[in-house]
């Protein structure tokens, strides 16, 4: 410091800041919080996802059901109709068997911090990206989507759930301080979320990517383990994501036994949402699905998520922005062949703007094309995962017609001349619906784009509310005021203005449903919590300073009614109006204290 001091501040100026500089790198690097990296690993891709793959036998009529043999699921790509092998359930006796397991592991993983939990989420998040199109290329092999909608759909959300849960999941469920109020001043309140043990997931077809490791990022960084139950319609691709979620546990050195996959039809599902081992469910199905599992789930009272569908509406305002609402509502409608839970299923349009929003809808509908992007360059729709629901959009779309509807293209099954044995749909506008057609109250999860016309904010409101479901919306409108105030006013779970489902992009926000859309949220700090008992917690401020029973209310009671009056003026010492009424009740409980 002398020879600092006897430089000229010229000369000094330079070896200051490179001292303060210095001190400032040494703080940064020793003081902030350190982290565990991702760890990075390989995962040998299914030989089935790679695009020209043909050496599935074909089947003539794809069913996942092997006639004779009801342990067995026959897999097939819906887009070509070729076997993808088959794959065996699980036993009833393998369930109980892998729940138990799952136990063992999760005891050690609930002393996990959250830095170690998100060091797994990490290295799962660059697994994905590093491998986004052996990803995409699976899901679209075992549900028949496109590139693009499975990387928007199973992907992209993936890596936003992540990456949501890596920087604020602790801040999620660390302990919350609560104000224990005037009586007990000398506690700390507070409430711990603490993992429930293990939980399931009972999920749907429609992503199968997404769906199935969304509740596993969700039960592994909230402590729990997982028993996942996929439908059997993507039973194909279940394995390889069981393996990508284990092995990513493993690197990070954890038991891979937290996570369970299992296999199988309805009597599985029935069996896991029974099950006394299971202390959460989560269910992502159809309304008449969720009430089974509701009803299986209750013999053990064990708490469900219910995430049950919709008919979600997008209200088209005249004053809309055209240019941005058209293409965001066909995005709404056609993603993923329409199998989504919060797909646009009715478009209202201001009456001002109907005709030209119909004839702009009619001219881009009938340049989709249908195919596999496993084989095909071109394609905008992919296959649908279930056929035998063909019947029902026919008759859907006959009703509609036949009450006054008109089918301006589509309607009808579609025989595609390259896969003749695929599942497709024609890209459907049914237009001049109303409200007492039955498409407007049922769910279809295909590719129909219902517009129906409306007059006022009133008109619309009612027309909308003629459905019992309740899950997302869509308001588009030049004035912000009344596209708030619609979207607001609508009985559904989730809004958003001039925009279709992006709220799930925003993973800090809840997702669910009012109505037969079902109950409980995922996604968000109240996803996380919903994995969790949320313990009350109190405990003394000072360790001198401990809850006292004065004599006169101590068992066994000398006088009741001495008793009774002294806790009469606690009351009203505690909680009077005004500071005199306290000061006189605190007199009377010191003369009756004598």
């Amino acid at each position: 410091m002398d020879c600092i001091l006897k430089l000229s501040s010229h000369e000094a100026f330079p070896i200051v800041v490179a001292v303060v500089a210095g001190t400032v790198v040494l703080y940064v690097l020793f003081s902030r919080k350190r982290t565990l990296a991702a760890i990075p690993f390989e995962l040998k891709p299914l030989p089935e996802s790679s695009p020209g793959w043909r050496s599935g036998k074909q089947l003539s009529s794809p069913s996942i059901i092997v006639p004779g043999q009801p342990d067995l699921i026959q897999c097939f790509d819906p887009a070509t109709g070729r076997s993808l092998g088959q794959v065996a359930c699980t036993t009833f006796e393998g369930l109980t068997e892998r729940i138990q397991r799952a136990r063992k592991a999760q005891k050690q993983w609930a002393k996990t911090t959250f830095e170690q939990r998100r060091q797994v989420m990490r290295t799962l998040n660059e697994f994905v990206l590093a491998h986004q199109r052996e990803i995409c290329q699976t899901a679209c092999r075992d549900s028949g989507k496109t590139l693009v909608d499975a990387t928007l759909g199973e992907v992209l959300v993936t890596c936003a759930k992540l990456q949501w849960t890596i920087k604020n999941g602790e801040e999620a469920l660390k302990d919350s301080s609560r104000d224990p109020g005037f009586m007990m001043m000398y506690k700390k309140a507070k409430v711990i979320y603490q993992p429930r043990g293990v939980v399931a997931a009972l999920v749907s077809w429609n992503y199968p990517f997404h769906n199935t490791i969304g509740p596993v990022i969700s039960a592994l960084f909230s402590g729990n383990a997982i028993v996942v139950k996929a439908s059997e319609h993507v039973a194909w691709s279940m394995g390889y994501w069981e393996q990508l979620v284990r092995r990513a546990l493993n690197v990070c050195g954890h038991d891979p036994e937290l996570v369970q996959f299992v296999t199988g039809f309805g009597d599985l599902g029935n069996a896991l949402s029974s099950s006394p081992l299971i202390d959460h469910i989560t269910f992502i199905g159809s309304p008449e699905v969720g009430k089974l599992v509701m009803k299986a789930a209750s013999a053990n009272l064990t708490p469900v998520t219910l995430e049950l569908g919709g008919k979600d509406c997008a209200i088209v305002f005249s004053d809309a922005d055209m240019g941005q609402c058209m293409p965001v509502l066909m995005r709404g409608v056609f993603q993923n062949a329409s199998q989504n839970c919060i797909g646009i299923e009715r478009i209202l349009v201001q009456q001002q703007a109907y005709g030209a929003f119909v004839e702009e809808m009619l001219l881009r509908i009938k340049k989709l094309r249908l195919g596999s992007i496993l084989e095909d360059s071109e394609v905008d729709c992919g296959a649908m995962v279930m056929a035998n629901t063909f019947d029902r959009l026919e008759a859907l779309v006959q009703d509609a017609v036949a009450k006054g509807a008109r089918c301006l293209t589509g309607g009808k099954r579609y025989d595609h001349p390259k896969y003749p044995h695929g599942q497709y749909f024609q890209p459907t506008l049914l237009v001049d619906v109303t409200p007492d057609m039955d498409i407007t109250r049922n769910e279809t999860f295909g590719p129909i784009m219902v517009v129906m016309k409306f007059k006022d904010e009133a008109d619309a409101m009612e027309i909308v509310h003629s459905s019992p479901y309740g899950l997302g919306s869509s308001v588009f409108s030049g004035d912000k005021a009344r596209g708030r105030r619609v979207a607001l006013n609508l009985r559904a779970g989730m809004a958003n203005v001039n925009d279709f489902a992006v709220n799930y992009m925003c993973q800090s926000l809840p997702f669910g449903g009012v109505g037969i859309s079902g109950f409980g949220r995922f996604a968000g700090p109240e996803g996380l919590r919903a994995l969790c008992v949320e313990k009350a917690f109190t405990e003394d401020k000072l360790p001198f300073v401990k809850t006292p029973i004065p004599p006169i209310v101590d068992y066994p009671i000398q006088d009741t009614e001495k008793g009774y009056k002294f806790t009469q003026q606690i009351v009203a010492f505690a909680y009077s109006d005004t500071w005199w009424e306290s000061i006189m009740a605190g007199l009377r409980l010191g003369k009756l204290s004598m």
